[in-house]
């Protein structure tokens, strides 16, 4: 919960800062957080079993890193979109987040921990409290494999986002030009007197 509070915040203040002088900082801070939080989740789960106080360690870095793109994801998801789309688009940016994240990460690492459990055991002898712990450990991993994808998709991202942002800026303004210019039917009022 710490690493939230923490984590949110700085990512939204770096994102605020950055974007200034750099344009593409905003993916470039999601995926370089990822990247950061993949080795430091790796290795407190390895480190589990022998150490107390280290996993908790640099599981509090790694969800620092990791918490680092909220904000900012909210902000690239509104800024790409443009403005009637924009509800629609953080919406489904939150269902496809928890739908991938909250509800089936569980599903898929309980699926991958029983099947390395069932391979950890026999008919007759079932796994042991190390093969329970190895496979629920190993299944894990799945999850830091996940951050690295997504921050090697931040980091292509980082090259389309000014050309996206553009795009969306440069329709809002036609938009804006379309709606301040006056109707051609009120245009030619007649003029003259009774």
């Amino acid at each position: 919960m710490l690493s939230g509070v923490v984590g949110v915040p700085l990512g939204a203040w770096l994102g605020a800062t950055l974007t200034k002088q750099f344009p593409r900082s905003h993916p470039i801070i999601c995926g370089v957080g990822l990247l950061i939080s993949a080795p430091l989740m790796t290795l407190a789960m390895l480190l589990c079993e022998g150490y107390f106080y280290a996993p908790f360690v640099l599981i509090f870095f790694g969800e620092v890193a990791l918490n680092l793109n909220w904000a900012i994801v909210a902000d690239m998801s509104l800024y790409v979109v443009i403005p009637p789309r924009r509800s629609t688009a953080e919406a489904f940016q939150i269902l496809i987040s928890h739908m991938f994240g909250d509800a089936g990460s569980p599903y898929l690492v309980g699926v991958i921990s029983e099947a390395l459990k069932l391979y950890y055991s026999t008919p007759s002898e079932p796994a042991s409290k190390t093969a329970e712990f190895r496979s629920l450990q190993y299944a894990l991993f799945v999850t830091c494999f996940v951050e690295v994808v997504g921050g090697i998709f931040f980091l292509i991202t980082a090259l389309y986002i000014v050309r996206d942002k553009l795009k969306v800026d440069r329709a809002i303004a036609e938009a804006e030009a379309q709606n301040a210019e006056p109707s051609h039917s009120n245009a030619q009022e007649p003029l003259g007197g009774d």
